[in-house]
């Protein structure tokens, strides 16, 4: 209890510290407010003229989506606080959210309903379609978006992860290449709603998502996620002045998308055995877990995603033990040349 109680401090300090910071630097750039928490940071006229595009935003930087995923709060204080200090030049409309603040304040993941399921709903039902509207405002005038995510179980390795187009592909590839990244096409994410990234796909701008590694304020993830940004800056100011940068030589981390996603039953309670984590290897035939009495297993072979534990508690904070849709993912190896041809 008292790890929660401390974490919740912590992420407490860290939210206003965000408020404090663009309050600091609206000094030295013109912020506009569209929500709470939701910004837009120009650079004054005298540095660079202004666009009129219904699209302004050249990137758009969100950190927890999800309530318990506080690295990226880190990440983008890192920027503020590369901002304020005049380290890190600002050329482009860049807009920074922070998105289900009732959650994280609460140490869940949610409070009514996943609000990365949330984006592009008709129906009103919730705190998170209401902060879905909000961010939509921002996400509607961007060209590009990076959603800072983690997960709640152990993990080796960060990922980008989003719904595949051409343009989203090789912006994460000439961001971070040495990322592993997972696509798909073909259908949602979820059945429950629209990911944020997702939403802006079908919205006309292009939304890329990364997993930073499991949920918490870890040092090394914070640096990893900061020279994104970083990197992203530098890659978006240079396409939007006409020097967009050089293919990057580092090798390329593995591509993947999915090979059997295993859904959870509308009855009854399947059950993982013990040990399952992020990327660990399953194998064609092997035993995942139980249903019923009955084994269930893994028709394809490969890195596992997302395996659910309903009960377990991760980092001594998570909540929101309901039922999940899905009980497991199956990743496998593609090529380029598997991807879509025209997207």
């Amino acid at each position: 209890m008292s790890e929660k109680l401390d974490l919740l401090a912590k992420v407490e300090r860290e939210i206003l510290r965000f408020d404090q910071l663009m309050l600091d630097i609206s000094s030295s750039f013109l912020v506009e407010t569209l929500a709470p928490r939701v910004h837009i940071i120009k650079p004054k006229p005298a540095h660079r003229p202004q666009t009129a595009q219904r699209r302004d935003v050249r990137l758009t930087l969100m950190a927890i989506v999800h309530g318990v995923e506080v690295a990226g709060l880190a990440v983008l204080l890192e920027l503020l606080e590369g901002l304020k200090a005049g380290q890190i030049p600002l050329e482009v409309p860049l807009g920074v959210a922070l998105g289900n603040l009732p959650a994280t304040q609460k140490g869940v993941r949610f409070v009514d309903r996943d609000l990365n399921r949330s984006f592009g709903r008709e129906a009103v039902e919730s705190s998170e379609d209401r902060r879905a509207d909000e961010l939509e405002k921002l996400l509607g005038r961007s060209d590009l978006m990076i959603d800072f995510h983690q997960v709640r179980l152990q993990i080796d390795r960060p990922f980008w992860i989003f719904p595949y187009s051409k343009k989203g592909y090789h912006f994460a590839r000439a961001v971070a290449p040495e990322v592993s990244l997972i696509t798909h096409w073909g259908r949602g994410f979820s059945q429950e709603g629209q990911c944020s990234d997702e939403w802006l796909n079908h919205n006309g701008g292009i939304g890329v998502t990364m997993e930073l590694g499991q949920n918490g304020f870890d040092p090394a993830q914070i640096t990893l996620g900061f020279g994104v940004v970083k990197k992203a800056l530098a890659v978006v100011t240079g396409a939007h002045f006409g020097h967009p940068e050089s293919p990057s030589t580092t090798a390329r981390a593995p591509l993947y998308t999915w090979g059997e996603i295993i859904a959870y039953p509308p009855t009854g309670g399947p059950v993982l055995d013990a040990g399952w984590h992020n990327f660990k290897m399953a194998t064609a035939g092997g035993r995942l877990g139980t249903f019923n009495g009955q084994d269930v297993c893994a028709s394809v072979s490969g890195p596992v995603l997302f395996p659910k534990y309903p009960d377990q508690p991760t980092n001594g904070v998570y909540g929101n033990t309901a039922p999940a849709a899905e009980l497991i993912r199956i990743l496998k190896v593609i090529d380029e040349s598997d991807l879509p041809a025209e997207k």
